[in-house]
């Protein structure tokens, strides 16, 4: 398959460049709303059209929960919470839950907004990732900051927050992953210390990263943005950011 993946959108609007009918499946990877300048209506009418892209291709498109969009139905707040909208976005949220999960996964490929943990799976009392979006329908609070660092930086975190030091020791076996949530730089393969799995993290200050996986060769390129600069790497990196 070739999977058009988006980091982190906080507003921007890179996924418009998206020719979703040269790739078999489009996936956001989350956190709509919440970002530098928090324009407004601007991040309503940006996520009202991805979900409308996502109505339009129900079968192609998927749309993933961040830890900044659940914040706002779970009574938590991420750096940027805007109270003053906060019943707005909650809304658009809820109205939209039915078009959106938390995990999707392709060709042995598991994608999430920040990544899987065995560890947290095992808290969770979960055995298999294929039951994560149910239980996020049925018990949401596994889905919450657990800390005590307040960055994510735990190996215990949930799919919405933990980082990539951290998910390199205790990414899920079985699945390569693909991952925003924390800016990296350069755009490679990891691999996880624990799994031996492949780990690429997407998101970027300007959350501009759009890729284009071939679950395949297990390759990558970014067609949207930077066609001249096509990034092969199939092997795995074991350095951390």
């Amino acid at each position: 398959m070739k999977i058009c993946v988006i980091p982190d959108v906080h507003q921007s609007t890179h996924w418009k460049k998206v020719d979703i009918d040269a790739v078999d499946k489009v996936i956001f990877l989350g956190d709509y709303f919440d970002c530098w300048n928090n324009k407004w209506p601007d991040q309503l009418n940006n996520f009202n059209a991805i979900i409308h892209l996502k109505k339009k291709n129900m079968d192609k498109v998927d749309i993933l929960f961040g830890n900044h969009d659940t914040s706002y139905f779970l009574n938590e707040q991420c750096s940027g919470y805007q109270f003053n909208k906060a019943m707005d976005i909650e809304e658009a949220l809820k109205n939209a839950c039915q078009c959106m999960q938390v995990v999707a996964i392709y060709d042995g490929w598991l994608f999430s907004h920040a990544g899987v943990s065995y560890r947290w799976m095992k808290c969770a009392g979960i055995k298999s990732v294929e039951e994560i979006n149910k239980l996020f329908i049925e018990k949401p609070d596994y889905f919450r900051w657990v800390g005590p660092d307040a960055y994510g930086d735990n190996e215990n975190e949930g799919c919405l927050w933990i980082r990539i030091p951290s998910l390199i020791k205790t990414a899920v076996k079985g699945y390569n992953q693909v991952v925003g949530h924390t800016e990296a730089s350069p755009l490679r393969f990891r691999t996880s210390s624990y799994s031996k799995t492949k780990i690429l993290c997407i998101d970027s200050r300007d959350h501009s990263n759009i890729i284009e996986l071939n679950t395949e060769t297990g390759t990558f390129d970014c067609p949207v943005l930077h066609p001249m600069h096509t990034r092969h790497h199939p092997s795995g990196d074991p350095d951390l950011l």
